[in-house]
């Protein structure tokens, strides 16, 4: 299910009858990658590679650099 055809669904229900009262819709934006300060771990690193993940996003870069600290 998509995100509209879920909104759909939770406004059409019941149980939410009168509590959705603001939709907004933001349009996509190009991703923001970031950078580790150290490298992962070479089995975490080779398991986010076969999940066709390559780099952390910027939020995720930051995340992990600060918990490094």
């Amino acid at each position: 299910m998509n995100a509209d055809a879920f909104l759909h669904h939770l406004m059409s229900s019941p149980d939410y009858e009168n509590q959705i009262v603001h939709v907004q819709h933001i349009p996509a934006c190009k991703a923001r990658f970031g950078q580790l300060d150290m490298p992962l771990p070479p089995a975490l690193e080779a398991r986010l590679e076969s999940l066709g993940i390559s780099s952390p996003y910027s939020h995720q870069a930051m995340a992990v650099n600060l918990t490094r600290e």
